[in-house]
């Protein structure tokens, strides 16, 4: 009777691999991916510095006072400039160093476009100077200067235009409420603690400091519709009309 071992016996048709190493059957990724790596690298470099992509137009929006060219010049996207190499924040950065700009969007439209969009300063006060009235924004921020005040801007008189009572007086007119806002012709303030209000038909506002800002600013509205000629809301707890 013939023995048999267990585990010993090898199939037919199938070689003995005892005692040989095996190698492994060569895989395509050791090779296959160094090259797509090598590929999307060398399609990046062409990208990145030749004028496939290139920058045929900007286009500038929202600026109904600054002209396109001051726009173009300080964005310096120059034409032909690879869309890959235009840093949308960098020339952002740029922009809103303009006097007039209050603020500006990048965007990048493919293949080929650049879209600019320019917010453009609005006066919320005008300083009288020499040369004429300087317009300045509710951020206390001079950026331009005009022979003539612009219709229903307010002015502020203030020793100095950068000084602690200018600061506290367009502090002031930020936190009024928008009615109130609308029928102020002045903003006075010799310091900061002594901010004083001009209003259409001759009415004063006695604020005084920066104290308490939007408790006077919420009970200005209703002590404005007693007749009187000055307002006192310097104690809010006390406000007075005479």
């Amino acid at each position: 009777m013939a023995s048999t071992r267990t585990g010993a016996a090898e199939r037919p048709g199938r070689r003995s691999t005892r005692g040989r190493p095996v190698r492994p059957a060569p895989t395509p990724s050791r090779w296959v991916l160094p090259a797509l790596m090598a590929v999307v690298t060398a399609v990046v470099l062409v990208l990145y510095f030749s004028p496939l992509l290139g920058v045929s137009e900007v286009k500038v929006e929202g600026n109904p006072t600054l002209s396109d060219d001051k726009v173009l010049e300080t964005a310096g996207i120059r034409p032909g400039t690879s869309m890959l190499r235009v840093d949308a924040g960098e020339v952002q950065e740029r922009l809103v160093e303009m006097p007039k700009v209050a603020d500006a969007e990048v965007m990048l439209d493919w293949p080929s476009t650049v879209r600019v969009e320019i917010t453009e300063s609005t006066p919320a006060v005008y300083f009288r100077a020499r040369g004429g009235a300087r317009l300045v924004d509710s951020h206390g921020v001079a950026f331009e200067t005009v022979r003539q005040a612009p219709d229903g801007v307010p002015e502020l008189r203030v020793p100095e235009l950068d000084g602690p009572a200018a600061s506290a007086a367009l502090e002031v007119l930020n936190a009024l409420p928008g009615q109130v806002r609308g029928e102020v012709t002045a903003v006075l303030a010799e310091k900061p603690g002594s901010v004083r209000l001009r209003l259409t038909g001759d009415r004063v506002v006695e604020w005084g400091a920066t104290d308490e800002m939007r408790r006077k600013a919420r009970i200005l509205p209703p002590l404005l519709t007693r007749p009187g000629k000055v307002y006192d809301v310097t104690t809010p707890e006390l406000p007075t009309v005479r």
